[in-house]
């Protein structure tokens, strides 16, 4: 299945006015910083943060400067989208700096990146421009970043060619929800968020809990915290319901990708039982030679149980998220009885021999 890859809106000539909140941090400064480094076609996004923090000590002036950089040096260019949106994220962010162009996502990408870089928390929030903010609904997307304990909105794109301007840096829920509304209602940033339908005993939404339990979870966790919260909003938009299917696209494609993991980890632990299984026969069709002590022989057959049990324990696993229709979990679940089963009789073979006397033991080789 190929991803599916939502197109960001273009730049519009007119946009509404957003006048970005002033941070007070570390004696940040007043006016907007402009970094004077000369753009070079191999720069880095590495280079770049470690020459922002260079030049200022707090993370306001340094995460301005960022801005500044990418609005002032990546322009914007809507084939950008086909060139090479369906990247991974490293990639993505080489490609924008090497081109220096591309579309929303790749400024928002790129910004979010060297904020990251710099020790400033940063995600990158996809959602939707409204027919009311610019005369049609587009997706489109901008960058939360963590400042001073609180969560910011950025949008690179909206303030790019335009050099000094700062109007959608750091700017607050009630200044973007108008012009900006993400997919993910926790990314509105409010404690009642637009369109959010609550349950009675939970009144106010805690994004930035919720925030940090997204940003520590896994990629399989976080779509499906999106999910679960997307089911709770109240909308009808195209856009919404078309990432909410690729979102869905996403879960599936982890979710086959783990039950693949856990089939293969439950396979090899079903061959080491096996494994260990053979290798205590053919000792005992060696009359148990070469000799060992009692304890070691007792020893042989005990990982075989501990093995089929992590077994069925991943096997239990799969399916759970994604109906499983590649898998036969049936037959390996046999195949593990069956081993068991043989375990079983070797151990009340062997708990009878250990318990035999010594020169007694050579004739129960041959009942």
């Amino acid at each position: 299945m190929k991803p599916f890859v939502l197109i960001c809106c273009m730049m519009l000539v007119l946009e509404p006015m957003l006048h970005a909140q002033s941070v007070n941090a570390d004696s940040a400064s007043a006016k907007p910083v402009t970094p004077q480094r000369k753009a070079t076609i191999d720069e880095s996004a590495a280079s770049l943060a470690m020459y922002f923090q260079s030049l200022y000590k707090n993370k306001t002036d340094q995460l301005q400067a960022a801005y500044s950089w990418v609005t002032t040096h990546i322009q914007y260019n809507y084939d950008s989208s086909y060139y090479f949106n369906n990247v991974d994220h490293e990639v993505k962010v080489a490609a924008t700096l090497r081109r220096r162009k591309g579309v929303c996502e790749n400024f928002a990408v790129l910004f979010a990146d060297l904020a990251t870089r710099m020790d400033i928390p940063a995600f990158v929030v996809h959602g939707y421009t409204p027919a009311a903010a610019t005369g049609k609904n587009a997706a489109h997307s901008w960058c939360a970043v963590y400042l001073n304990n609180d969560w910011y909105l950025c949008d690179p794109t909206w303030d790019a060619g335009l050099p000094s301007r700062n109007n959608y840096f750091l700017g607050t829920a009630s200044q973007f929800i108008s012009s900006h509304v993400p997919f993910d209602p926790v990314w509105q940033l409010m404690e009642k968020p637009v369109g959010y339908k609550r349950s009675k005993g939970n009144a106010v939404f805690n994004y930035k809990d919720s925030i940090a339990v997204f940003l520590a979870s896994d990629s399989l966790q976080q779509y499906m915290a999106i999910e679960r919260r997307m089911k709770q909003m109240n909308t009808d938009k195209e856009l919404f319901r078309i990432w909410q299917s690729y979102n869905r696209m996403k879960i599936v494609i982890i979710a086959e990708e783990e039950n693949m993991n856990l089939y293969n980890a439950a396979v090899a632990d079903l061959n080491n039982a096996a494994a260990f299984f053979n290798t205590f026969v053919n000792y005992r069709n060696n009359k148990f030679l070469p000799a060992k002590t009692d304890k070691e022989i007792e020893k042989m057959l005990d990982p075989i149980n501990e093995l089929i049990a992590a077994a069925k324990s991943k096997i239990s696993k799969i399916g759970l998220i994604t109906e499983n229709y590649q898998y036969d979990t049936s037959t390996l679940q046999s195949k593990l009885d069956k081993l068991l089963k043989r375990s079983e009789e070797q151990k009340f073979f062997l708990k009878k021999y250990l318990t035999t006397n010594i020169a007694e033991r050579e004739q129960l080789m041959y009942r």
